[in-house]
């Protein structure tokens, strides 16, 4: 399957949630059933065992996303069988490895797994905490030597899984010419299995060996085993997440069920805010390890040879989906209280697995620190220079089939605008610049005919498409280039174009285009800010005129405003979203007065409004009197996404680097651990902004869940700002516009900013309120 048919693997994951209805899979958990091989038939006859493999070697050939369907499922049902130890392992090892001579030996075998006539197990771990193969040989390795046309192992594996009614195991050996790979037998002489089980019952075991006899047949593979060996093991990892990710979405949506049944004090549980939030919270940690993993297949069809890059995923996915699920079933445990604690309660099955996979294959601490080893450090974005000149205009046209044009060309396209029309001084600059500092560059978008890039053409845009609309935002932010103040063009011109009438758009939209009206958003108020449906701001309508009285505050720079669009109560007798209006107001008519506001770091950034008496024509009502309110949320869909955006995450990376190169912090263990569970977060901030941002992209409507990114992504710059200050020493309490050593790192910046994006668009407690009410379902959210 060389394209991503997600319909497909929809199909696939209908399928496998149906073929494991069919039995109940958690009383057979309780039963410890793995051994059931007439079962293990079954799930051959449906393909998940070779749903992986090649077809060229007899498989399905549906790929890792086809696969990890299927495992979620199977953590959702709590599968007994050893999907992962006995079905991805074994099979993506012998479909990796080149043989040693025939490959006859190879294909039987893999093709009698593929059938389910065999269970076979791959031993390769020496040590415990090993991530690697061969990375600790001679601690327990096992070694080969051959003999009078035979091979003798002796040695020892460690936490082979499945451990117990096997027919054999893949065993990595080392001898004079190299390492190897053979196939063991379960039950040859010298082979002592001990026996033991995990967490969960799963059987597991280690392997003593003493001079067991191997007839040459049984060699697989010499040539680049432990490489192959590396890569099964990875791909296992990944499917793990999605076997954990199946169980902490399934004991979410069982503690939710229980707390929206259960009562205490009179009330249901779900109705507290305490327990609504910490289950968003655990639903966070699901859809990042979701998003992780998602984005992570996605990179390995892409780049299916970059072995580094596989490794670094998959350790960022198993870190983040072993956090996810343990997190996500200890507190489901939590909130059903004393029975969560019991065997009578499937949650525990579900804590138990858990434990087994979080722990197998390498830990979370263990994954977050080799993904800090692997991961490329980040460093500022360079100047990509295509080799063209960048002096001529010509280069840049004002109209073009922008969306017929390659997404690379359009790309390197904007990067050659910028180098060349973008003031240096002003890239990257970590606070929001008033409109004498930047309107330069907006005349100069404004003269190219590139200022808004999502009207449509016979509105002066440029019509791009979502995905094109997303390429413009990110190269502008990839280069560093400050917001002008865009709430005319990103909130005010959509609005006009779907809701104003024709006098409305010729009136003002073109004064949006060129700069002439300067536009602030007026919609807090002291008393309605998240609740924004209270406010109180009222408009009398007197003929042909509506009279405003009230206040607005914390309106983006309204100080260097010319205009404000703003909501105003219309009507008092309705219930309080119907009664609002949309109103267009000119910031100079008599009546208005503005008080810029200093925030924490300094900076005049925000203004309160004040109308006494301004009368504005009742024309310039947006829409129907008294439906302001659907207007209101319709400013809350495309641009939602960009409220998530890791840019601001990244840049706070790239400055810890700087800061951290200078100190010598690198090489301090307990830095460089903290550093990277941090790079972890923002890397799965990157992912789950992928996936919503691929959702525009396709013109697809964006979901609720979108309220978990702006909560990630505001977090996650928090703890990377407050990192950013730590280390910065005293230049932690510095102005905010002072760099670091005078250079231009401003380690005051970020968390300041992150401790604002927190509140704005409705702070992150009511982001966790949405979720809590229309994503999972609690009912008294």
């Amino acid at each position: 399957m060389n394209a991503i048919d997600h319909e497909l693997i929809e199909e696939i994951r209908d399928s496998a949630r149906d073929f494991l209805l069919r039995r109940d899979q958690r009383q057979r958990k309780r039963k410890a059933a793995a051994g059931d091989r007439e079962y293990w038939k079954e799930i051959a006859s449906v393909g998940w065992l070779g749903m992986s493999v090649p077809e060229a070697l007899g498989g399905l050939g549906l790929g890792w996303h086809a696969m990890a369907a299927v495992l979620e499922e199977a953590g959702r049902a709590q599968l007994p069988e050893p999907l992962v130890g006995a079905g991805v392992l074994a099979t993506t090892l012998l479909a990796r490895i080149a043989p040693a001579g025939d490959a006859g030996p190879r294909d039987r075998l893999l093709d009698a797994i593929c059938r389910g006539e065999r269970v076979v197990g791959l031993a390769w771990q020496e040590t415990e905490g090993q991530l690697e193969a061969g990375e600790a040989a001679g601690a327990f390795g096992v070694t080969v030597t051959a003999r009078e046309g035979a091979y003798v192992l002796n040695g020892e594996k460690r936490h082979v899984i499945p451990g117990a009614a096997v027919d054999g195991w893949l065993i990595t050996a080392d001898g004079e010419a190299g390492s190897a790979l053979f196939y063991l037998p379960a039950g040859t002489p010298g082979v002592t299995v001990h026996a033991h089980e995990r967490a969960d019952g799963s059987p597991a075991c280690h392997l003593a060996i003493e001079s067991a006899v191997l007839t040459p047949d049984a060699l697989l593979a010499r040539a680049g085993v432990l490489d192959a060996v590396d890569e099964a093991i990875d791909y296992g990892r990944l499917m793990q997440s999605a076997e954990l990710v199946g169980i902490a979405r399934q004991v979410l949506a069982d503690s939710v069920a229980y707390l929206n049944t259960r009562s205490q004090f009179g009330r249901p549980l779900s109705s507290f805010q305490a327990l609504q939030h910490r289950l968003v919270d655990a639903a966070m940690q699901v859809e990042l390890a979701a998003n992780s993993l998602l984005d992570a297949l996605n990179a390995i069809a892409a780049a299916p040879g970059d072995a580094k890059a596989r490794k670094a995923a998959a350790s960022r996915v198993k870190a983040r989906a072993a956090r996810a699920g343990i997190e996500a079933s200890r507190l489901a445990i939590q909130l059903h209280g004393a029975i969560g604690y019991t065997d009578e309660c499937d949650v525990s099955l579900y804590f138990r697995s858990a434990l087994h996979l979080g722990a197998w294959l390498g830990n979370a601490t263990a994954h977050r620190q080799r993904y800090g080893a692997l991961a490329p450090d980040p460093a500022p974005p360079a100047d990509d220079d295509d080799g063209e000149d960048d002096a001529s205009d010509a280069q840049f046209p004002r109209d073009a089939d922008w969306n017929a044009m390659p997404e690379a060309q359009f790309r390197a396209m904007l990067r050659r605008f910028f180098r060349t029309h973008y003031p240096d001084a002003l890239r990257h600059v970590p606070w929001r610049l008033h409109w004498d500092e930047i309107k330069d560059w907006y005349f100069t978008l404004s003269r190219q005919g590139w200022i808004a890039p999502a009207w449509p053409r016979e509105h002066g845009g440029m019509a791009l498409s979502p995905a094109r609309q997303i390429a413009f935002i990110e190269e502008a932010e990839r280069y560093g280039v400050a917001r002008a103040p865009d709430q005319g063009l990103v909130m005010l011109g959509p609005i006009l174009i779907r809701y104003g009438t024709e006098a409305q758009r010729a009136r003002f939209l073109p004064g949006i285009l060129s700069g002439e009206a300067v536009w602030a958003q007026g919609y807090s108020e002291p008393n309605a800010g998240s609740d924004l449906a209270s406010l109180r701001c009222e408009a009398v309508i007197d003929g042909d005129e509506l009279v405003v009285t009230g206040q607005k505050t914390w309106s983006t720079l309204a100080q260097d405003a010319t205009h404000m669009f703003m909501l105003v109560r219309t009507d008092k007798t309705v219930k309080k979203q119907a009664g609002i209006s949309f109103l267009l107001v000119d910031l100079a008519s008599p009546g208005v007065s503005r008080r810029p506001i200093r925030t924490l770091s300094g900076h005049e950034e925000f203004c309160e409004v004040f109308f006494d008496q301004v009368r504005v024509p009742r024309d310039n009502v947006v829409g129907e009197l008294n439906a302001g309110w659907d207007i209101a949320k319709a400013l809350l869909g495309f641009e939602r996404l960009f409220s998530g955006s890791p840019k601001h995450a990244s840049h706070a990376l790239q400055q810890i680097f700087s800061i951290a190169r200078q100190r010598g912090l690198l090489a301090d263990p307990a830095f460089t651990d903290r550093l990277a569970e941090l790079r972890l977060d923002s890397a799965d901030l990157t992912a789950m902004y992928r996936v919503f941002a691929d959702l525009a992209r396709a013109g697809r409507p964006l979901p609720p869940e979108l309220s978990l990114l702006k909560i990630w992504a505001t977090e996650t710059h928090e703890r990377l700002g407050a990192l950013l200050i730590q280390i910065a020493e005293e230049y932690g309490g510095a102005a905010m516009r002072l760099g670091y050593g005078n250079g231009n790192v401003h380690a005051l910046a970020p968390y300041v900013n992150a401790l604002a994006a927190t509140i704005f668009s409705g702070t992150n407690e009511i982001q966790r309120n949405i979720y809590a009410k229309q994503v999972l379902g609690l009912q008294g959210a």
